[in-house]
């Protein structure tokens, strides 16, 4: 009889010491799952940042592309038209001096009473 005590002893003594170990899991896995519920708006939160972040690193990108594209053809404009501008200049130089040449001619071909009203309307004025 002694060795059926011991038995039943040692047989609770196992299911008191085996309890103590699942009521721990059961509570480590409550709280693992709570530590998860918890957990899982930060994770959301943390995913859309990061989303968001790399949204706005290819917007930066991408202005930075269009920057350095509109600065090049600017430059490239520029180049292009003080070349115009240079050409015109000559151009204009060459009216100034035909206009010259021409209004000598005409001063030589003009009467004299005509070049004497001309010379006293540019007196008044």
């Amino acid at each position: 009889m002694a060795d059926s005590t011991s038995k039943k002893v040692r047989g609770r003594m196992t299911i008191h010491i085996f309890g103590q170990f699942v009521h721990e899991g059961i509570l480590a896995g409550l709280l693992a799952v709570a530590g998860g519920i918890a957990m899982w708006p930060i994770r959301k939160v943390s995913g859309a940042y990061q989303e968001f972040t790399g949204k706005l690193d290819g917007i930066s990108k991408e202005l930075s592309t269009q920057r350095t594209n509109c600065l090049a053809t600017l430059q490239g404009q520029g180049d292009k038209q003080i070349e115009l501008l240079s050409k015109t200049v000559d151009t204009l130089d060459g009216v100034r001096l035909d206009l010259r040449e021409q209004t000598g001619y005409l001063r030589a071909a003009a009467p004299a009473p005509a070049l004497q009203r001309v010379r006293a309307g540019a007196k008044r004025k």
